[in-house]
């Protein structure tokens, strides 16, 4: 995937404008709160708040598919599909979990493909990196380096016994891999590289990088995966003609306006996040039903079925529950064997 050198230094100008004249690029970050449980009366329709709002045009769509546009006019043959965001606790009610691009496209799921030579693929393999520049998270007592959670995590995915693909990290490089970040105007586009890896954990960013995704996501997003598909002059394309989109790259994204922990206490938990987005990455999307409960002590939500892939992280979970490992292994049993 190449990218052209100067003809696409407008589009970092023009997004970088767009988000200083709509205020996202000054707002300050938020500090963390110990308090997440900050529940209304309408809580309960958490469950069904992506499904129902999943058409309707946001700022966030119209953003992504200005860059589709983008994209298109330069002759690249990627497009971002969809952004995969997780919660915290104290998430609007009307947040969706999964925002698409608004470009009428059809919207399957996606699917990597074996040995895919578009993405420079590692054969069969799966390959993903960690972005040292943004590897430290926040904790309650200094800097943490998240790499070794990550990892982890990325490792837990890889042990499932039931799967035939290989997660291959990468060393970090390149001066450049965050392809997603540079399309927002938050990078330099003209050094990206999208085929550094073919997951790019970019790692932990300030919190107005997710305003931009939300009004004030920064109080209440954890994470977000990206996922870019691959086009020709017919639209998404489908290779291996397993019915799937063929995915091009991912890329994940952190917020570093919350305290993190490597622990499990003391803050957000950063393997469990990093699982789930990771979960994201290797095409798994969100489980189970969300509901809350009231009490003179305050809400609570809850969920149903318990998942790793919920959109809400509530609490440490840094291995596969039942739905979670069923899914992996619907996908990456056969591998690599279309499906």
């Amino acid at each position: 995937m190449r990218i052209p050198r100067v003809t696409l230094v407008t589009l970092v100008f023009m997004l970088a404008v767009g988000c200083a004249e709509d205020g996202a690029l000054t707002a300050v970050e938020a500090e963390a709160q110990d308090d997440r449980m900050t529940l209304s009366l309408s809580v309960d329709a958490k469950a069904n708040a992506a499904a129902d709002r999943a058409d309707e045009p946001t700022a966030l769509q119209d953003r992504m598919s200005a860059i589709n546009d983008y994209l298109e006019a330069a002759g690249l043959s990627v497009r971002i599909q969809k952004a995969e965001i997780s919660f915290a606790e104290n998430a609007p009610a009307d947040a969706a979990s999964v925002v698409f691009t608004n470009d009428r496209t059809l919207r399957l799921s996606t699917r990597w493909v074996p040995g895919d030579p578009r993405r420079e693929a590692d054969g069969d393999n799966i390959t993903y990196l960690v972005d040292q520049s943004f590897r430290m998270a926040n904790g309650s007592a200094g800097l943490l380096n998240s790499e070794p959670a990550v990892d982890s995590a990325f490792s837990t995915w890889d042990g499932l016994e039931c799967s035939n693909v290989d997660l291959v990290k990468r060393a970090d490089t390149d001066p450049n891999p965050n392809f997603v970040l540079a399309l927002f105007g938050l990078a330099n586009f003209n050094t990206a590289n999208p085929n550094a890896a073919d997951i790019t954990t970019t790692g932990f960013l300030p919190g107005f990088v997710f305003d931009l995704l939300a009004p004030q996501g920064s109080q209440f997003i954890l994470g977000v995966t990206w996922t870019l598909i691959f086009v020709d002059q017919n639209g998404p394309t489908d290779i291996d003609g397993n019915g799937y989109f063929d995915t091009g790259l991912k890329e994940v994204w952190y917020n570093n306006a919350f305290t993190w922990t490597d622990t499990g206490a003391g803050g957000i938990d950063i393997e469990t996040v990093a699982f789930h987005e990771n979960g994201h990455a290797m095409e798994l999307g969100h489980f189970g039903k969300v509901h809350a409960t009231f009490s003179p002590q305050g809400g609570r939500l809850h969920v149903s079925p318990r998942a790793a892939m919920n959109a809400f992280i509530l609490g440490t979970l840094r291995e596969p529950l039942g739905t979670d490992n069923a899914s992996y292994c619907g996908i990456f049993g056969a591998w690599p064997t279309p499906h």
